[in-house]
């Protein structure tokens, strides 16, 4: 009876000690798994804002900025109907939350037409065709416990409309430089179609600026290539400029619509030899007029020293003869008195 009480008690430890060596297993969370509707948000995220995140569990940090370069463009200019994101990524311990204004004041999905989304992994914000009622200042509030950041962003939503590229008034503007100098010429287009922007130089053919097609000879200075930005077209850097380089400059700016130009001119001044000190002209006009009076009073004193030195002789040889005249009357007078005598 023992025998057998003991053999149970052996198996019952045996299961007992399987048991527990065996790892559980366990179901992932339903909230873990990636939703449909996020699909469309993953090429956002990386790898390297999921590893930010991984901070030590017992360490206490106040929210911070992850990736603020992709936070410097503040201003977005978008045309109708497109979408819009914004992004604040960020981190801290323990995990910061994040909510968004509008102008100040708490934004709500049911405050616009369609709503918004907010995406937490990648502490973003999406409106989907945005209308020119979106626009306005967009902040980002992340904050724990232990404090609180935001960054605002501004959003523009211009209307499309179908017009050819406009280019601001005044620009290019004309330039006048010295030989060797470096130039710099301006164009702002604005455009709702994607612009085409190219800079042209007006050139001589034979002597002749107009072509046989009634068309002015031009040489194509910069146009856009793959990897250029409209920002760098709209400037165009002209450096160690020679008299070649003077002319008509034109900025010329197409869309699907249309064309637009805008034209200035570049004069290139001989080069004014290097000296010590560089004078202005209200400097020359200075020390000429110190000089001129200076020069004047010059003349004064040695015209008055002059005119003493003069008078001085004069009273020196009248004193002289008057001496000379007594002296004579004064000698037959005293001999005329002692031979009377």
């Amino acid at each position: 009876m023992f025998t057998w009480k003991c053999l149970i008690l052996g198996a019952v430890l045996v299961i007992a000690t399987l048991s527990t060596a065996r790892p559980a297993q366990t179901l992932p969370e339903q909230d873990a798994l990636p939703s449909a509707e996020d699909d469309d948000d993953d090429d956002d995220s990386s790898s390297e804002e999921k590893e930010a995140d991984n901070s030590k569990p017992n360490q206490v940090i106040p929210p911070y900025w992850t990736y603020p370069e992709k936070m410097e463009k503040k201003l977005h200019a978008v045309p109708a109907a497109k979408t819009v994101k914004f992004r604040c990524p960020s981190s801290g311990t323990p995990t910061p939350s994040l909510r968004w204004l509008k102008n100040g004041r708490e934004f709500r999905p049911d405050h616009r037409i369609g709503g918004y989304k907010v995406r937490h992994q990648t502490w973003s914000i999406i409106m989907d065709s945005v209308v020119p009622s979106d626009k306005g200042n967009y902040t980002c509030i992340v904050e724990n416990k232990y404090g609180t950041i935001n960054h605002t962003y501004h959003l523009d939503v211009v209307e499309r409309s179908p017009h050819r590229p406009i280019l601001q008034a005044g620009l290019p503007a004309n330039k006048t430089v010295s030989l060797g100098s470096n130039v710099e010429f301006v164009c702002k287009v604005y455009s709702d179609p994607q612009p085409h922007i190219q800079w042209l130089k007006h050139i001589e053919v034979n002597g002749s600026k107009i072509g046989p097609n009634n068309l002015p000879f031009v040489q194509v200075l910069k146009t856009a290539g793959v990897n250029t930005t409209d920002k760098e077209m709209e400037v165009l850097h002209l450096r160690n400029v020679s008299f070649e380089d003077a002319g008509q400059y034109t900025c010329l700016a197409g869309n699907s619509i249309g064309i637009s130009h805008h034209s200035a001119w570049l004069t290139v001044l001989e080069a004014i030899e290097d000296k010590p000190a560089m004078m202005s002209s209200s400097l020359y006009l200075e020390i000429i007029i110190y000089c001129t009076g200076g020069f004047l009073i010059s003349c004064m004193i040695v015209s008055v020293l002059f005119y003493k030195m003069k008078s001085t002789t004069k009273k020196t040889d009248f004193n002289s003869q008057m001496a000379v005249h007594k002296l004579a009357k004064s000698i037959p007078l005293r001999r005329q008195v002692t031979e009377s005598r």
